[in-house]
């Protein structure tokens, strides 16, 4: 039952999460798209970490809880509760930091022990989510320590969580689970392309954000600002 629900969400948030990057960013269906993919995004992490812990597969229980982090903290970005703010990012910081910590230090171990993988892929890989999710924990200090980040970096940090948890979902689908796509569509094309796409998209919008799109956010707040006051 548990693995009909996580094929089911992560069908739901790859496809939400592509709505999400094709629509106008700050529109209604950007927001709509985005609160789907989060939704599907978090049940479908939980369901998948919680399957590979029944099973034993720890790169598969790491790539998923890693995930779950990402999703949750670029939701908390753009929309942090009002009260217990600090207190619900340090929670998830320390989640982020004990994933990491855990993830490498069973890399680590693997390689020490002569071992060259870890569920059938390199052992390197677990090595990679544990770098990740320590990361974004090292960056949630900042946000501690600040209490609330300038609007720049609030984008900046919500677009480049939510583009890897959207990348790690597509490639687990594409890369991980390609048995699935019919052995005619599968080739380099419908395989990898779709993983290079999201990684490229998630790059153009952390720099647009960062550079371009700040500005032109700013502009129009400024404009809307001038006008309501009249």
């Amino acid at each position: 039952m548990l693995i009909y629900l996580h094929i089911l969400t992560g069908t739901v948030a790859l496809i939400s999460g592509a709505l999400s990057f094709a629509v106008k960013k700050g529109s209604n269906s950007h927001k709509k798209f985005g609160l789907t993919f989060v939704l599907s995004m978090i049940v479908m992490a939980m369901s998948g970490a919680f399957l590979a812990f029944l099973a034993t597969e720890k790169l598969n229980m790491v790539a998923g809880l890693v995930t779950f982090y990402l999703v949750v903290t670029a939701y908390l970005t753009v929309n942090s509760p009002k009260n217990k703010a600090m207190i619900i990012h340090s929670i998830f910081m320390a989640l982020g930091f004990t994933i990491g910590v855990y993830a490498i230090y069973t890399g680590l171990t693997a390689l020490n022990n002569g071992l060259s993988s870890i569920d059938g892929n390199p052992v390197q890989a677990i090595i990679v989510f544990g770098s990740i999710s320590l990361l974004a924990a090292t960056l949630d200090i900042r946000v501690i320590a600040k209490g609330r980040l300038r609007h720049k970096w609030q984008l900046v940090r919500h677009v480049w969580r939510i583009g890897f948890a959207m990348l790690i979902a597509t490639a687990s689908f594409f890369l991980g689970q390609s048995q699935f796509i019919p052995e005619a569509m599968r080739n380099i094309y419908t395989l990898a392309g779709p993983v290079v796409l999201v990684l490229c998209l998630t790059a153009y919008w952390v720099i647009r954000v960062s550079i371009w799109g700040l500005n032109k956010r700013m502009s129009a707040q400024t404009q809307t600002a001038v006008a309501q006051s009249r």
